[in-house]
């Protein structure tokens, strides 16, 4: 794919290929600081919800191609209002995390192609799409991450793009899409309208491959930071020596993302009552 990366030439590593790893998995936790996406008047939902939510995703990668999905954990589902366990009653309904558990994100870097795996209530839909480099620059500093030797990367995206808050599996979000909903979660939910994002990837390990949206840089990623810290993802476990299981998600019906989009947005709707109450809502954040 085309690189749009800045000053590639001016990093001052020489890393034969021979000695690159180039293939594996990674097992990343991603924590999301839920209370500093919350306004200041929003004390009391501040008390019922945990400060910090944390998830686990693992990624699989070769040279050219990548498989990104969550590991399946316990639920991060937590019931509000009524205290009672289970489904919506009495209450709001907030979900932590990654889409379904069964959802899966394919990337082919060289042919710049996206595959999305999506369940939305009991079907499976497979979104294809472009897949649409970042545009990151490259700075000076470097750290080490699980024995890498690292370099850092920033980029600045849509708070209800690539990073923000937007419905669970939405992936690449296009244009065009509801922009005053957008507008008024943004508002309330305390959500820039861009967000900083810095990245830690390493040479040694030869893919584009990143946690979530995050991609397209000459080496691994192994760290990210959004909004300063209101989401990190970390590799926590790198394993290069079994071969990377990266395959094109094929069950689900084909469907574009502008449909799926719209499904989607239908289907938060349903979730409000008439008047746009706050019994049985469900606010869902998503990486």
């Amino acid at each position: 794919m085309k690189c749009n990366w800045i000053g590639i030439a001016l990093l001052a590593v020489s890393v034969s290929a021979t000695a690159q790893v180039k293939e594996g998995t990674v097992i990343y936790e991603r924590k999301i600081n839920m209370h500093k996406r919350l306004p200041p008047e929003a004390e009391q939902m501040r008390a019922m919800i945990p400060e910090f939510q944390t998830s686990k995703m693992e990624l699989s990668f070769n040279p050219t191609q990548s498989l990104y999905k969550n590991v399946v954990e316990p639920t991060n589902e937590l019931p509000t209002g009524d205290g009672a366990g289970g489904g919506m009653r009495g209450g709001m309904m907030f979900r932590f995390g990654g889409g379904n558990p069964n959802d899966e994100t394919f990337r082919d870097y060289d042919k710049e192609l996206i595959v999305e795996s999506r369940e939305l209530g009991p079907k499976k839909y497979l979104i294809d799409d472009t897949l649409r480099p970042m545009k990151w620059k490259l700075e000076q500093d470097t750290m080490t991450i699980n024995g890498y030797l690292c370099y850092k990367a920033t980029t600045v995206t849509s708070a209800f793009g690539m990073g923000g808050m937007r419905p669970a599996g939405a992936g690449q979000q296009r244009p065009g899409g509801d922009s005053a909903q957008a507008g008024n979660q943004q508002r309330r939910f305390n959500i820039p309208a861009e967000q900083k994002v810095e990245a830690w990837f390493t040479q040694d390990i030869e893919t584009s491959a990143g946690p979530d949206n995050y991609f397209g840089l000459p080496g691994l990623i192994l760290k990210v930071v959004v909004d300063e810290g209101t989401i990190t993802y970390t590799a926590l476990s790198v394993n290069t020596q079994a071969k990377a299981n990266v395959k094109t998600p094929t069950s689900g019906k084909k469907i574009t993302r502008q449909e799926y989009m719209k499904m989607m947005q239908q289907q938060f709707q349903g979730m409000r009552p008439p008047g746009g109450g706050g019994g049985g809502q469900r606010i869902i954040i998503n990486q």
